[in-house]
């Protein structure tokens, strides 16, 4: 009888307990509806979940345009008694925005062919001392394109150094290279994803009917090393580009940059074989334009396949970096302005998506000041016009410079945007 009392208690219990997993939900609701009235029962008993976030890694990726050693720059920042040249004041006001981006890309305009046969050299024929490297390295420039049209005013010994000069350094070398067995692009890791960058120089007739670069002919020991293209053979060479971008993708490039050399000088907007060629490029699913030459400003432009499923940012062209061009010397503000781009990158790495965003850019300006009989060229924000190191005349001239190259910049596309900092 004892056993069976404590059988009956054991069922009651039980019969609470399951009651009770019913019963408790409803007390909570009744409990929160006296403090919450717009609460339901099935608020209270859905608990939420937590929604899942996305694995996004963002890079930047920043350019600039062409570097250009003239004379005028050599003779100042040169030290007589140390028999030796320094560079690095000229981009000390521009090297944050460079080096806190994950991959830098700039346009060196010449060559470094050293000075035992050669001598340095501005305009016509550049040839700049190696420590002009140093400085590019130290203000955060990782990746240089060594195909202009200034590449061999050294001559062949002076594109071979030139590469080795920039290898040795650090750099990552575009446009050229130094076998036939070498890639004619190059793939960067940077933090996961994985980027394709190629660059070409538009080349002339030279005599004999031979491409030329600045009136050298470009021989057939060196045409194969470089990558070109002319008006005469451009659905040849486009279709050659169309390989190159191929052979980027099957060698795992998620993002594909084309870094051209191109245009009519000191013009401010593309012609038509800009048009061609970014048409082109965007209707294979290049990702940024890149672009130099005309050593002035040419817009950003959004330009869409024509199947309408890709969009390319197309920079026709980004100017003059670091130049003497200054109005002073060629009647032309245009060439003082120059522009850092600046292009984010997403990758959802659960999903393996990649997202290009729209660019941005800063407006650069080269400024000048005497000192000790010398006069100093350097780059600097067009966004600051109240800085220590600008003269009453350039606080005024940094602000036309911001103004022309917000003008045209923007003039093709709304979607660009300005870095005013």
């Amino acid at each position: 009888m004892r056993k069976k009392g404590i059988l009956i208690i054991l069922i009651v219990t039980f019969i609470i307990s399951i009651a009770g997993l019913f019963y408790i939900p409803k007390l909570e609701v009744l409990l929160n509806a006296s403090n919450k009235e717009e609460l339901t029962e099935d608020e209270v008993i859905k608990k939420p979940t937590e929604e899942k976030k996305d694995n996004i890694k963002t890079i930047e990726i920043a350019a600039v345009g062409d570097i250009l050693i003239h004379k005028e720059i050599l003779e100042t920042q040169y030290d007589a008694e140390s028999n030796t040249y320094d560079f690095k004041n000229t981009l000390q006001y521009v090297k944050d925005y460079l080096i806190n981006a994950d991959l830098a890309i700039g346009n060196l305009e010449g060559t470094l062919a050293g000075i035992e046969n050669y001598g340095f050299s501005g305009y016509p024929s550049f040839n700049a001392p190696d420590e002009l490297a140093d400085a590019i390295k130290w203000a955060g420039i990782d990746v240089l394109n060594n195909m202009n049209n200034h590449s061999l005013d050294r001559d062949i010994r002076g594109y071979h150094r030139t590469r080795e000069t920039l290898n040795d350094k650090g750099f990552d070398i575009i446009g050229t290279r130094s076998s036939t067995e070498d890639n004619r692009y190059i793939i960067k890791d940077v933090k996961g994803i994985k980027i394709g960058i190629i660059s070409y120089s538009y080349t002339m007739t030279a005599e004999g009917g031979v491409r030329g670069l600045n009136g050298t002919p470009i021989s057939s020991e060196i045409y194969p090393l470089m990558n070109t293209f002319r008006e005469d053979s451009l659905d040849d060479d486009l279709n050659n580009m169309k390989e190159q971008i191929d052979m980027m993708k099957a060698d795992g490039a998620e993002v594909v940059i084309f870094y051209m050399h191109w245009g009519e000088e000191y013009e401010l907007e593309p012609n038509r074989t800009q048009e061609k060629m970014a048409k082109f490029l965007a209707n294979n699913n290049v990702d940024i334009v890149f672009a130099t030459h005309p050593h002035s400003l040419q817009p950003i432009d959004i330009i869409k396949s024509d199947d309408g499923l890709h969009e390319t940012s197309v920079i026709y062209s980004m100017g003059n970096f670091l130049s003497s061009q200054r109005t002073e010397r060629i009647q032309n503000p245009y060439t003082e302005d120059g522009v850092i781009v600046f292009v984010n990158i997403s990758k959802n790495e659960d999903t393996n998506e990649i997202k290009v965003e729209y660019t941005k850019y800063l407006p650069t300006w080269v400024n000048w000041y005497e000192k000790e009989g010398k006069l100093f060229y350097e780059v600097v924000p067009a966004t600051v016009n109240d800085a220590p190191y600008l003269t009453e005349e350039g606080k005024s001239r940094v602000v036309e410079s911001f103004e022309r190259s917000k003008g045209i910049i923007e003039s093709y596309s709304d979607k660009i945007k300005v870095i005013n900092n």
